[in-house]
């Protein structure tokens, strides 16, 4: 989570550098074993697996625990759990599978810009040198898709944040006490997970409110790009 919301943070810098900042990880795509994605990717994925995987295991084994105690104070972690699950799976269909439109860059030779080191412009280079490459728009999905009608897959997503959030504080806050914490240190660990995650929360949420707020900004390659209507605002 934290890899992927400090990447997205990239929108922010305009088209090519979040539109680099995708194609930056299909340019590792050499280290996903033969498979159409990168070991950050794989990672991820891998990693999400076993936290359902074991979720879904202590849910299991407290089910006789739920008819007594009441279902959502003991499994709301479950609940909360299916409610991601189901965002993610349709956040993936949209974002890491979903059509675009192509955007035309300058990939860094070294995978990383030097020269745009001091502005955040890590995954584009000016450099005329560099031959353009057609990469996904994924600049332009994002507003498309947070702009859409009612601007409700937006709002889906801030819900969908705030679940996210809570369901990591209430795990936090059940697994605080078995980390070998001294017990008098407890109640300000946990205020330290809360801070971090109201944090990465807001991260995640700022980017639908970005789009919502602001028109999409052509790029400083406009010059590169074919006629694309997700740049042009109201299209």
């Amino acid at each position: 989570m934290v890899i992927h919301g400090v990447g997205n943070l990239h929108v922010f810098m305009g088209p090519d550098d979040f539109n680099g900042y995708g194609y930056f990880y299909v340019r590792l795509y050499w280290t996903g074993f033969g498979l159409p994605a990168n070991i950050v990717e794989e990672y991820i994925l891998l990693s999400a697996m076993l936290h359902m995987f074991v979720g879904v295991r202590r849910s299991w084994d407290k089910r006789s625990l739920a008819k007594s105690s009441g279902l959502f104070p003991t499994m709301n972690l479950a609940l909360s759990g299916v409610m991601l699950g189901t965002f993610m799976t349709i956040h993936l269909f949209q974002f890491r599978f979903g059509d675009t439109m192509q955007y035309y860059i300058r990939p860094p030779p070294m995978l990383i810009s030097a020269y745009g080191l001091p502005h955040l412009n890590l995954f584009w280079t000016t450099d005329t040198a560099v031959t353009p490459v057609p990469v996904r728009d994924i600049y332009g999905l994002e507003y498309k898709l947070f702009n859409g009608v009612g601007n409700f897959w937006a709002f889906f997503y801030i819900f969908s944040v705030v679940v996210f959030m809570t369901h990591a504080c209430l795990g936090w806050q059940k697994v605080t006490p078995v980390l070998g914490v001294p017990k008098k240190h407890i109640p300000m660990v946990e205020k330290y997970g809360y801070a971090i995650f109201f944090v990465l929360g807001a991260i995640y949420i700022s980017f639908p409110l970005y789009c919502m707020m602001t028109e999409p900004f052509a790029g400083h390659e406009a010059n590169l790009q074919p006629s694309n209507p997700l740049l042009i605002p109201g299209a």
